[in-house]
């Protein structure tokens, strides 16, 4: 038998496992969604639901933000094992603090409505750290720009976080941003016609489905 329970914690579920008459519980890590299609829009939505007034927050520490980071490519799993810190409670609440931020201005931007200028002056306070901690360095035929971890430090996701964000915000690119109607989530829109809705069909499409053929079926049952 297997039953799955959902726990308070926001990054797991319990795997109640029985057989040969013992129970087994196991702990399921929390699968990172990255339907953004950019890495400043996948790390906003580690928000759960930005449409709730306490959503739940799936970077409950530093090692679940070394997962998303390894998840989302924006680490490689050397660098998320030697980013692996006991103390990096500071690190966790200036990314907290990015993430919040980031959600007003792109939010702000995609409904036309100004930036405050404080968020905007952080936001360049972020950039200029990260442009410190860069260094150019030769690749087999060209020059690339890179944020290492000898130089960053734990600060390492956070600064590419931000690079990843202004080259967005600055972009073209930008004005396909769009954000899901059912839980707030930011995506690009590559679609060919532009017409993409939802965050994922799988999820918040899907659900938006069920609803509307639930009430269908009522009114009809009804009529």
């Amino acid at each position: 038998m297997l039953m799955v329970i959902l726990s308070a914690s926001p990054v797991k579920a319990i795997l109640l496992v029985k057989g040969g008459g013992a129970c087994y519980i196991a702990a399921m890590a929390h699968r990172f969604e990255l339907v953004g299609g950019d890495l400043s829009l996948d790390f906003l939505n580690t928000i759960h639901d930005w449409t709730v007034p306490e959503p739940r927050d799936y970077l409950p520490d530093f090692r679940e933000v070394l997962r998303f980071g390894a998840a989302s490519r924006a680490l490689t799993s050397g660098e998320a094992r030697r980013l692996t810190v006991k103390n990096a409670g500071s690190e966790l609440r200036r990314l907290r603090e990015l993430r919040a931020r980031l959600e007003r201005i792109f939010r702000g931007a995609i409904v036309q409505r100004a930036p405050l200028a404080r968020d905007l002056d952080a936001l360049a306070h972020d950039a200029a750290d990260a442009a410190r901690a860069a260094r150019l360095r030769r690749v087999k035929h060209h020059v690339a720009r890179e944020i290492a971890v000898d130089t960053a430090g734990p600060s390492t996701l956070r600064w590419r976080i931000v690079e990843a964000a202004l080259a967005l915000l600055t972009s073209e690119r930008f004005a396909n941003v769009k954000t899901c109607p059912a839980c707030g989530w930011f995506f690009l829109d590559t679609s060919k016609n532009k017409s993409r809705r939802w965050c994922s069909m799988a999820t918040c499409g899907s659900n938006a489905k069920a609803r509307r053929y639930y009430w269908r079926s009522k009114s009809r049952a009804s009529a």
